[in-house]
This record gives C-alpha cells, sequence and structure tokens, in this order.
C-alpha cells in the first residue's frame, strides 16, 4: 500500500509540492536517490541494486525508509491517498 501511495503522491505533477515533502521528511541522499530512479526512472529494486552496487535488500531498505519517511507527514500522506483514490 505504501507504495501505491507513494507512487500516487509522486506523480501529481506539482514539483514544488514534492521538494517541499522531500525537505520535511529528511530523506538522506541515498534514499532520495532509489526513490528518484524508481519512480521518475522506472527502474527496477534489482536494476538500481546493479547500478549502485548494492544488494537489493539494501536498495529495498532504503526504498521503504525513504517511503515511510514521506508518508508520515500526515499531509502527504492524506493528498496521497486522495489522489489514489480518482
Amino acid at each position: 500500500m505504501g507504495g501505491e501511495l507513494l507512487k500516487a503522491f509522486w506523480n501529481c505533477g506539482d514539483d514544488q509540492i514534492i521538494q517541499f515533502a522531500i525537505q520535511r521528511a529528511h530523506l538522506n541522499k541515498k534514499e532520495l536517490q532509489v526513490i528518484t530512479m524508481i519512480l521518475d526512472e522506472c527502474m527496477t529494486q534489482e536494476e538500481v541494486a546493479e547500478q549502485l552496487n548494492y544488494s537489493t535488500r539494501r536498495i529495498q531498505d532504503f526504498w521503504y525508509s525513504g517511503a515511510n519517511k514521506l508518508l508520515n507527514i500526515k499531509w502527504v500522506e492524506a493528498f496521497a491517498k486522495e489522489l489514489n483514490s480518482l
């Protein structure tokens, strides 16, 4: 469910809202890099792992950690749920 919500939020089309949420979530560089590679570049976790020389498990850790940080912001979660229901 978190992945779907994050995708809905990420694809909202408003870069200012996304950048503000990233700042508020305090994503580290790897979390942001992994989320961007998966959502913007449409890469799989396996492709990201290969490119960054990390295990798939480590990429999953970055993905879930970043997604949780973003979705733990109440307005991001509410906005994502609204977008996901459209």
